[in-house]
């Protein structure tokens, strides 16, 4: 069997999407199938790296000035993901990979253009779910209206679906995974019951490249947290900036119990990384399901992976999602279990900070994280999604 892979490209990097798929591939691969990408710019490189063969996709025009965003509809049309040109480049894209690797079946990762490149081949299509790329999905975060226009998107992507004798579109979501045969969810029911309806959707619980995340972990990680309790801190790019984390944490955590494992990434307002505390520990990257396995909790930024491998690894969290529709989500989800705390960002400050996480250590959120936990590792990750692909290819 033969599966080409379309992840989202953007000019981000989109890590956690590239992962995703990764984690999807690196099974199949195990199984004996053949896995190909149409990628570009960092997902490339870590197709690369990770052995799979590749072709390189069509990146959109970099987006205007920002605009609020309340669903990833929205989040399409800021990144011009939905402009008629990037739209007939991209399908003429897919096209040519599906002639250079005869795929049996896709596999896409938000790529708007997937189903239309489906239905032109004849092929199966299996894609990724989240209730924020759902039609009926509304934020809380929302006013009553959006602040982007999808007119001229919707009417681009409907004279492309007339012209290949596909049915219209009335939102920009329904492209996501409505039409796909088969869509697989990397949550659990009880943090995402508005998939539950969705026709042909399989709640996974999980999709994560192991190969990134269950790495060992280097020694000097963990030599300065014999007798702590240690806590991992991920915020990625979002409003608790380095400005601000780099202040609050050293200021939260010094002379406590806890031992803090800060990883920053390539942020570019932070070209080196600050010198270590006495309980704060700054690193670049850290294989993440590793050190939430040694940790007690974990700090973040509402990221959809981290929060499935928080409570895989029984490590309740501490959210701090900002003005983020979907982090947001993440975030009201988690705490909606009792297994996070969600804060707001103005909330963000020393005490209140050490105050959550000595809380998050308590009996009630590490049995919450436990108990969901073990619901999500039920479901099969990235194996049982290997397992769906290959049956839809059939």
């Amino acid at each position: 069997m033969r599966c080409l892979f379309l992840p989202l490209i953007t000019r981000g990097a989109a890590i956690g999407t590239i992962s995703r798929c990764l984690a999807i591939g690196q099974h199949l691969r195990d199984l004996g199938h053949e896995v190909f990408f149409l990628t570009n710019g960092e997902g490339a490189r870590h197709v690369s790296e990770s052995g799979f063969s590749f072709m390189e996709g069509i990146i959109p025009d970099p987006p205007g000035p920002y605009h609020p965003l309340y669903d990833l509809s929205d989040v399409a049309v800021f990144l011009n993901l939905t402009r008629e040109d990037y739209l007939r480049h991209s399908l003429q894209a897919e096209h040519d990979a599906v002639e250079r690797f005869r795929p049996d079946v896709l596999f896409s990762e938000f790529k708007l253009t997937a189903a239309i490149t489906a239905a032109r081949h004849g092929l199966p299509l299996v894609s990724t779910a989240c209730s924020p790329a759902d039609p009926r999905f509304v934020s809380p975060l929302c006013p009553q209206q959006r602040s982007l226009s999808h007119g001229e998107a919707i009417v681009g992507f409907n004279r492309i679906l007339d012209e290949r004798g596909l049915e219209p579109i009335e939102d920009v979501a329904e492209l996501f995974f409505s039409r796909s045969k088969v869509k697989v969810a990397p949550t659990i029911p009880d943090i995402e019951p508005l998939l539950a309806d969705v026709p042909g959707l399989r709640y996974v619980g999980y999709l994560l490249y192991d190969r990134w995340e269950l790495a060992p972990l280097p020694p000097a990680i963990l030599k300065n947290a014999e007798g702590k309790k240690v806590v991992f801190a991920y915020f990625s790019a979002g409003e608790i900036g380095p400005d601000r984390y780099t202040r609050v944490l050293p200021a939260a955590f010094d002379g406590t119990e806890f031992h803090v494992v800060v990883a920053v990434g390539h942020h570019p307002d932070l070209p080196r990384l600050p010198d270590a505390t006495a309980n704060t520990l700054w690193v670049r990257f850290v294989p993440g399901r590793s050190i939430l396995e040694a940790g007690r909790a974990v700090l973040f930024h509402g990221g959809q992976n981290t929060a499935m491998a928080s409570l895989i690894h029984e490590a309740p969290g501490l959210i701090v999602p900002g003005s983020d529709f979907e982090r947001d989500f993440n975030a009201r989800g988690i705490a909606g279990i009792g297994a996070g705390i969600h804060m707001a960002t103005e909330d963000f400050n020393p005490p209140n900070v050490l105050q959550a996480t000595r809380e998050l250590i308590g009996s009630s959120y590490r049995s919450a994280a436990e108990r969901f936990g073990r619901k999500i590792l039920k479901q099969g990750g990235a194996k049982r999604a290997a397992g769906l692909v290959v049956d839809a290819a059939r």
